[in-house]
């Protein structure tokens, strides 16, 4: 990862939106917090599945407080328990129902920018595997 300038995030970003890509909430209030920022690439499959999924209601069949949570944890759940995103959305999980169009029709083209932070301490104690917190950040209006 290396470091880069807030506004040049910012840029990309904007030019990310410009282009019909989504840019969650969550991504631009990150942006203008004070701090550092870095970009870079995950270079393997085991880099993307150690990011650390978000920690919060609407998520909890996948993210159990107190339990780790990088990407493949979460797939594991999804998997042992015989899960669908769409089971997920029938059991009152609402948050999920966009996923079920990215899972019947997931092209890797179609992902954007992912927006990462550092984990901070608790998250790192939950999730000892993972090193960077994942935002839903970029990705096309048409998923």
């Amino acid at each position: 990862m290396n470091k880069a300038d807030a506004a040049f995030v910012r840029a990309i970003v904007e030019r990310h939106q410009a282009s019909g890509l989504h840019v969650d909430d969550r991504l631009w209030r990150e942006v203008d917090q004070p701090g550092e920022m870095f970009l870079g690439e995950l270079a393997t499959r085991e880099e993307f599945l150690r990011l650390v999924w978000q920690s919060i209601p609407d998520t909890r069949p996948l993210t159990p407080v107190g339990e780790p949570r990088t990407l493949s944890d979460c797939a594991n759940r999804l998997s042992t328990f015989g899960w669908e995103f769409q089971r997920l959305v029938q059991a009152g999980f609402e948050w999920f129902r966009p996923c079920v169009a990215i899972d019947n029709a997931f092209d890797y083209g179609k992902v954007g920018l992912v927006a990462l932070t550092p984990l901070n301490e608790p998250e790192k104690r939950e999730t000892p595997s993972g090193n960077y917190y994942i935002y839903d950040g970029c990705t096309k209006a048409s998923f």
